[in-house]
């Protein structure tokens, strides 16, 4: 299949190069910035300067990796023309336009780009849980931090998408992984209750910490932690249950099991040649296949789900700049 990336940042680039390498397909590309790449891209490709250019020679799937604020006209425009949509995420920076999307997705595929679902470790967490080795799930912290200057060397950190507010940057919109972690692994929240602040001296117009807490129709409490100052980076998401505890640690690649009957910590290794890249890999490549009717399982976000996890973070955000608790079924 013949895919369109638009938008040429770094995830860009991955994508780019995911697609040709694993053998899915050409790649075309559509960027207004005619900026010079910080690194040769490594494949070939087609490019147009106008979205209109590139989406009137039909691909077959549009990629949308451009700034967070125009994913969801993109996404429209991309749909419309016919094609099957993957969008980085999150789906959007405003509800604006995201019900037209799930109404135009019903005959084809979206994904939104969350990937930590494809990590053997999340997974694992998940399906422990589901499986009940620690009984009912009784609170979940997640948390995610890292350094924003040397998230890309390459470029200015107070340029990027992440660190400004009109391209839908921020510690929330831009960690909404976490969100879609939890999400992810206990279903739809009932109330979102947030506080957020731009602590530190970096040169950004949105915030740089931020507290999330959710409560869920079963009774349990996540709260979710996110920084854009924190070194080294540390990412990881841990359940208390009835019967246990279960973590799971990114950086160290592992699982932890508490059993309360032994008082001991149970530790389950992550396959040591497990890169971060083979998660994109893996997301990208379940997206082809359903792009192609042929995938059987989907882990990736649907539209549907990806627009509960913006709903649940712009809660987030309205409930920290209104010093209140949202209800998310009001």
């Amino acid at each position: 299949m013949r895919a369109l990336v638009v938008g040429l940042g770094s995830i860009g680039r991955r994508h780019a190069r995911n697609w040709v390498r694993a053998g899915l397909g050409d790649v075309e590309v559509c960027r207004q910035a005619r900026l010079p790449l910080p690194e040769p891209l490594g494949v070939s490709v087609r490019e147009f300067e106008t979205l209109d250019a590139a989406l009137s020679e039909s691909p077959d799937v549009v990629l949308v990796t451009n700034p967070t604020s125009l994913h969801i006209a993109t996404t429209r425009r991309a749909l419309e023309a016919g094609a099957h949509v993957f969008v980085e995420k999150p789906l959007g920076d405003s509800l604006e336009g995201v019900s037209e999307v799930l109404t135009q997705a019903a005959n084809k595929v979206v994904m939104v780009g969350y990937n930590l679902r494809f990590h053997p470790g999340l997974q694992r967490l998940r399906h422990l849980l589901h499986a009940g080795a620690i009984g009912r799930p009784l609170s979940v912290r997640a948390e995610s931090g890292e350094y924003l200057p040397g998230w890309h060397p390459w470029e200015d950190y107070r340029r990027s998408y992440s660190g400004r507010k009109d391209l839908g940057g921020g510690a929330v919109l831009t960690f909404s992984h976490e969100l879609d972690a939890v999400y992810w692994l206990l279903g739809e929240p009932s109330t979102v209750t947030a506080v957020t602040a731009h602590a530190s001296a970096l040169e950004i117009d949105t915030e740089d910490v931020a507290e999330i807490v959710l409560t869920f129709p079963s009774g349990t409490i996540a709260s979710i932690h996110m920084d854009y100052v924190r070194g080294p980076a540390r990412r990881q998401v841990e359940i208390v249950g009835a019967d246990g505890v279960l973590r799971w640690e990114y950086e160290p690649n592992r699982i932890l099991r508490y059993a309360p009957a032994t008082r001991e910590w149970l530790v389950e290794e992550g396959d040591p040649r497990f890169k971060r890249n083979d998660m994109f890999l893996a997301e990208l490549c379940e997206f082809a296949a359903l792009a192609r009717g042929e995938g059987q399982t989907r882990l990736g976000a649907n539209a549907r789900q990806g627009a509960a996890v913006l709903r649940i973070a712009l809660a987030a955000l309205r409930s920290a700049a209104e010093g209140h608790r949202v209800d998310l079924h009001d």
